[in-house]
């Protein structure tokens, strides 16, 4: 069943917030004096900021792409190497919180220097939110 949504997105079209309760005039200049957009849209799935974006005429929301990466390993010894293949470039990668830059390529290849677990996590426009753990041990096993 449809159901109708006000939504409010950002420049990007990336969804701010939505609703199913009604909005005024009031409501819509707050958020437009902090640069949102507002949209009511019929949609069967809930708007969630982190799973849709508004499409490009802002006549529906779109699903955000899912990342599909495949890791060579996701346990490794220092000084191994994990490639990492199958993210889109233009991805920015994020080690343990840290933006490790922008990728230019389809694959990434981490050489592990210190032993621990650490967090790798993706982000880019249009594609939902991704992150994993990976340990690096001390010595190979």
């Amino acid at each position: 069943m449809s159901t109708t949504y006000n939504v409010f997105y950002d420049s990007n079209k990336e969804i701010i917030w939505a609703s199913t309760a009604d909005v005024n005039d009031t409501i819509i200049d707050a958020e437009s004096a902090k640069g949102y957009t507002h949209v009511a849209l019929n949609s069967t799935d809930t708007p969630i900021p982190e799973q849709f974006y508004v499409n490009s005429d802002a006549t529906a929301i779109s699903t955000k792409t899912v990342f599909d990466p495949t890791f060579s390993a996701t346990t490794a010894a220092v000084d191994d190497a994990i490639n990492i293949t199958g993210v889109p470039s233009g991805t920015e990668v994020f080690l343990d919180g840290a933006s490790a830059g922008t990728m230019s390529d389809t694959t990434l290849t981490l050489t592990a220097q210190q032993a621990g677990t650490y967090t790798i996590a993706f982000t880019k426009d249009k594609y939902q939110y991704y992150s994993t753990k990976f340990t690096v041990t001390r010595y190979a096993s």
